[in-house]
C-alpha cells in the first residue's frame, strides 16, 4: 500500500464519491482487492458506529433475529469467531442477546481504525459477560490454526469478494470445526435491479453453489426480515464444512497467517518460534496480516 494512494483515497471518500470505484479504475483491477477493501473501509471508520446509534432500533431487530438463528447452531462451550466485523456493532448487539455460554469469541477485520472505534463501542454497550478479543486479519489468510473454531459467523463481511467466494470459504472451512453461519447478501433473492447493483459493485453471488463445488453442505438459507437496503437483501446460510480427518485443536490457537505455525506473545508483539516471523500489536489489537510480519530469526 503506497500513502500517496490512500492520500488520494482519503479526498475522494472526503468529496462523498465512491472510493471502492475510485481506486478499482486507479489500480485497473476488476476486483475488490484486499488492499481497495482495507482503505475504502478504513477511510469509513467511525460512520458505522454513528449510523448504528442514529438507528438503534434498527439495529437491534437485525441483531436480534440473528442472535435468534445463531442460539440455535451453537452449543454450550463452543468457540465463536465473527469474520470481517468492522466496527463492532452488530456482533456487540448480537452478544448482548445471546444466552449459550460460549468458551471464547474472536473477531477479525481488515481495518485496524475500524477495530479500534468498534472496542470502544462494545465496550459503552456490551451486556454479555463474553470476553472478546479482536485482531487485524485478511480472510484469505485467517491466522488461527486449522480447526480450532466451532462456529464462524459473518455480517456482510464476504459481501465485497465477488470474485474471492471460493478462495475465502476454503480458508473458512479450514479453521470451522462444526459450521458456518454467514449472513451475507443473497444474489438469488434479490429484484433485477439488486442483481444489477450487486455486479457493478463486485458482490459475491451462488454461494450454495460455490459451497457444493468445494465440497462442503448448505443446511438450510434463511432470509432475514429486518434489511437494511432492499436491494441488498441479507440470507442465513448454514453450512456443514466438508469431512476431513483431520486434528481438532480444543483451543482457539493464533498462527501466521493462513498456516498452522503457532505464535507467542512476548511483549508488545506475537512471534513464530518456528518461521521467525513478528507480529505488531498496536493498542491491545494484534496485526496479523501476512504484509505486516517482521523478519526476525535471530529471536528464534
Amino acid at each position: 500500500m503506497k500513502f500517496i494512494d490512500v492520500l488520494e483515497a482519503k479526498s475522494i471518500y472526503q468529496k462523498g464519491e465512491n472510493v471502492t470505484n475510485y481506486l478499482r479504475k486507479k489500480y485497473g483491477s476488476e476486483d475488490n482487492t484486499s488492499e481497495i477493501i482495507e482503505i475504502a473501509y478504513d477511510l469509513q471508520a467511525g460512520s458505522y458506529v454513528e449510523n448504528v446509534k442514529s438507528n438503534f432500533d434498527k439495529a437491534n431487530c437485525y441483531a436480534n433475529e440473528l442472535s435468534n438463528i445463531l442460539s440455535d447452531n451453537l452449543e454450550c462451550g463452543d468457540s465463536l469467531l465473527d469474520v470481517g466485523t468492522g466496527e463492532i456493532t452488530t456482533l456487540t448487539l448480537v452478544l448482548n442477546k445471546l444466552k449459550t455460554e460460549l468458551s471464547d469469541v474472536v473477531a477479525l477485520d481488515i481495518s485496524w481504525s475500524r477495530l479500534s472505534v468498534g472496542m470502544q463501542f462494545h465496550q459503552e454497550h456490551r451486556r454479555s459477560k463474553f470476553p472478546l478479543k479482536v485482531f487485524v486479519a485478511d480472510i484469505k489468510a485467517i491466522p488461527l490454526h486449522e480447526k480450532c473454531v466451532d462456529v464462524v459467523t459473518s455480517s456482510h463481511a464476504l459481501e465485497p469478494n465477488g470474485r474471492n467466494l471460493e478462495t475465502l470459504l476454503l480458508e473458512l472451512f479450514r479453521v470451522t470445526k462444526k459450521k458456518l453461519v454467514l449472513f451475507e447478501p443473497s444474489y438469488e433473492l434479490n429484484s433485477e435491479e439488486g442483481k444489477d447493483r450487486m455486479d457493478k459493485l463486485g458482490y459475491i453471488k451462488d454461494i450454495e453453489g460455490t459451497v457444493s463445488r468445494l465440497g462442503g453442505k448448505v443446511w438450510d438459507v434463511v432470509p432475514i426480515r429486518h434489511t437494511s437496503n432492499p436491494l441488498n437483501p441479507t440470507a442465513c446460510y448454514i453450512i456443514e464444512p466438508p469431512k476431513h480427518i483431520t486434528k481438532h485443536l480444543d483451543v482457539v490457537t493464533y498462527c501466521v497467517p493462513g498456516t498452522n505455525f503457532e505464535l507467542k506473545l512476548d511483549g508488545q508483539h506475537l512471534f513464530s518460534p518456528d518461521t521467525g516471523l513478528v507480529f505488531p500489536v498496536l493498542d491491545d489489537i494484534a496485526v496479523l496480516k501476512t504484509s505486516s510480519a517482521i523478519l526476525a530469526t535471530l529471536k528464534s
